[in-house]
Order: structure tokens, then C-alpha cells, then sequence
């Protein structure tokens, strides 16, 4: 990607790849619904933390840093992007915060497929909004791709 597309092009594969991602999300809760269908019955609320809450704390704080985590690594690629007037660090950042986002959502599928946990799905509404919070700008690719004099 470095200055061979125009940024209105490279914006545009930016935002479909978020896109891609984003709607992966709909995949993990469908996955979970054709495999473990009773956890989506509303029934007797059992506790928050359900039956092993150590490994439910465990989880919610992997994906935290998780969270964290990609915000930390986005930052970096784009401030790179700009030093190094790099534009394909700038989809890297995306893909790699956008990626750590969705892992939270694994933990989420993990916890539901493999110890039945009721709320897993808090895991994935966390990560859609990670992957929410990644949304390309059109700005990062003008940084990275033009030198301010």
C-alpha cells in the first residue's frame, strides 16, 4: 500500500476490512447458538459468575488487557505510519486492534462453549465495541501518506 492506491481507494479497503471483521462477531453468536442453543433460553438467572468464577475473573481480565492491548499496538502502528510516511502501517494498526478486539470475543465463545457460561455474550458485546472503537479515519491515511511541511 505505500502510495501506489489512492487514499480514497485505500480508505475504502480499509472500512471493508473492518466491516469483515466487525461481522465475524454475528458468526461467534450464531456458533454459539447452533451448538449450545440453551444458553440462550431465558430461564432462573444464575449468579454472575456462574458455577467457576475464578475462570470467569480470569477471562474478564484477559480480555480488559486484551482491549487495552490493541488500542496500545493501534496507536503505535499509526504513529509509525506517520514517521515513516507508511500508509500500510496504518491497515496493520487496523487489522492488529481490530483482531486483539475480536479476541475478546473468543474468550466470550470459549466460556460458552467449553463451561456453559450464560453471559458470554458480555465478552462479545466488548468486543464488537473494540472493534467499534477501531473504525478507520480517513485522517490516519492523509498523516501517513503526506509529509507536512
Amino acid at each position: 500500500m505505500r502510495n501506489k492506491k489512492p487514499v480514497q481507494v485505500e480508505y475504502k479497503t480499509l472500512v471493508v476490512i473492518w466491516a469483515g471483521l466487525l461481522i465475524s462477531q454475528l458468526v461467534f453468536m450464531g456458533l454459539v447458538y447452533v451448538v449450545r442453543p440453551e444458553l440462550f433460553v431465558a430461564d432462573n438467572a444464575p449468579a454472575p459468575l456462574g458455577d467457576q468464577p475464578l475462570v470467569v475473573l480470569v477471562f474478564a481480565v484477559a480480555a480488559l488487557a486484551l482491549l487495552a492491548l490493541s488500542f496500545v499496538l493501534r496507536r503505535q502502528h499509526l504513529a509509525r505510519a506517520v514517521v515513516d510516511q507508511d500508509a500500510s502501517c496504518v491497515q496493520t494498526g487496523l487489522v492488529l486492534g481490530c483482531v486483539l478486539s475480536e479476541g475478546c470475543s473468543l474468550l466470550g465463545v470459549i466460556l460458552a462453549l467449553a463451561f456453559e457460561y450464560r453471559y458470554f455474550y458480555f465478552w462479545i458485546l466488548l468486543g464488537i465495541l473494540g472493534i467499534l472503537f477501531h473504525f478507520p479515519r480517513r485522517g490516519n491515511l492523509f498523516a501517513a501518506r503526506f509529509k507536512k511541511m
